[in-house]
């Protein structure tokens, strides 16, 4: 353990996609045994920071921490608690209202430029899962412009775990008809527009409202996946 911790403090100064060290510079570089390196990098592999590419040319591969890799450590946590999906919306529902608050807050204002295409009305063809796929990015986009990486990371991995499980068993099911699916991205340009504009109560309270009305699609329409435990993955 302590030689994956020496490892994950220099992996921290590296960009994604970036090689890690060969086995033999690590073993060198560490003073560790073979055996030693590889059952750290196994460890980083298992938490989804690193991927080992086989072959010449190979090795460790830097992924980053990820929403997903945080949120499949959490399913088995939350499968133990007896945890269900409606528990997972309705946290979605309470923190993200928070987190476009602090987004229209946020004094980085280039971490908000990716909202800009959200703000600017924009022909999406609501006849397809390009909705879907537009409509889950935005959300994606208002937790990264947060500016707060504890609460990103936490809310997102949440909407990971709820999309892997909700969203491929109703894809684009909640908001069936054009005009729904429209006025959903109504919503969201009002939401990004709001955080552009640093009003934080319009922002926090548009999406408020926003999540809510989801919420109460899903419970309502799909009662009983929502009332599912968490499964671990």
């Amino acid at each position: 353990m302590q030689l994956a911790r020496a490892i994950v403090r220099q992996l921290a100064e590296l960009p994604r996609g970036a090689s890690l060290p060969g086995e033999a510079e690590m073993i060198s570089s560490y003073g560790a045994s073979r055996s030693s390196v590889r059952e750290a990098l196994r460890i980083l592999e298992v938490q989804g920071l690193i991927t080992i590419r086989p072959g010449p040319g190979g090795g460790p591969v830097l992924v980053g921490p990820q929403s997903s890799s945080l949120g499949r450590t959490a399913t088995l946590f939350f499968h133990l608690l007896q945890t269900r999906y409606s528990h997972l919306l309705r946290a979605q529902v309470a923190l993200e209202p928070l987190l476009a608050r602090l987004a229209a807050t946020n004094p980085d204002r280039e971490e908000l430029r990716v909202l800009e295409r959200y703000a600017t009305p924009e022909p999406v063809d609501v006849e397809t899962f390009a909705y879907l796929d537009r409509a889950c990015a935005f959300h994606a986009a208002v937790i990264a412009a947060s500016g707060n990486p504890v609460l990103a990371l936490i809310c997102q991995s949440l909407r990971d775990i709820a999309e892997d499980r909700l969203a491929t068993r109703i894809k684009g099911a909640v908001f069936r008809d054009p005009w729904e699916r429209q006025a959903t991205i109504d919503e969201h340009q009002a939401i990004a527009t709001a955080v552009l504009a640093g009003a934080a109560d319009t922002a926090e309270a548009r999406m408020a409202a926003h999540m809510e009305a989801y919420c109460t699609r899903v419970l309502a329409g799909h009662a009983e996946l929502a009332e599912e435990i968490v499964d671990w993955h």
